[in-house]
């Protein structure tokens, strides 16, 4: 009887083994999408920045400085214009009358919405925005 226990460890030791999960191979992260910029005619253009400069505080003292439309088609005006975005460059003033700096403004294909500002996905509109290229000849 003094040797039951000892006899029993190995048993009860078995379940106790740490299965190790398998090594993750590490992946290259995938390439950003590019975004093409198209021309935007003049009252396309203003509509534009009216809607994105109605929430500012001072709507009527914004400044814009390149206004187009952004698409991931680089067909050139084959594309689907319906999937069109539009990039509004910006400068508006704060609170204490000042103007604050240029900053992407995006408006989504179809969306309500504008995307700007000092966060996540104000960054994303300067990523946008900021890297579109002009599609090929």
């Amino acid at each position: 009887m003094k040797y039951i226990p000892l006899l029993l460890a190995p048993v009860l030791l078995a379940g106790c083994a740490v299965k190790q999960p398998p090594k993750q191979v590490a992946s290259a992260p995938a390439p950003a999408p590019i975004f093409y910029r198209y021309p935007m005619p003049e009252n396309a253009a203003r509509l534009a920045q009216n809607f994105v400069s109605h929430d500012i505080k001072d709507p009527d003292s914004a400044k814009f400085r390149d206004t187009f439309f952004v698409n991931r088609d680089a067909r050139g005006e084959a594309r689907d214009k319906t999937k069109d975005s539009w990039c509004v460059e910006m400068n508006g003033k704060n609170s204490y009358g000042g103007y604050v700096g240029y900053a992407w403004a995006w408006v989504p294909a179809g969306g309500t919405s504008v995307i700007m500002g000092a966060n996540a996905l104000g960054d994303l509109a300067t990523q946008i925005c900021g890297s579109a290229k002009y599609p090929p000849t």
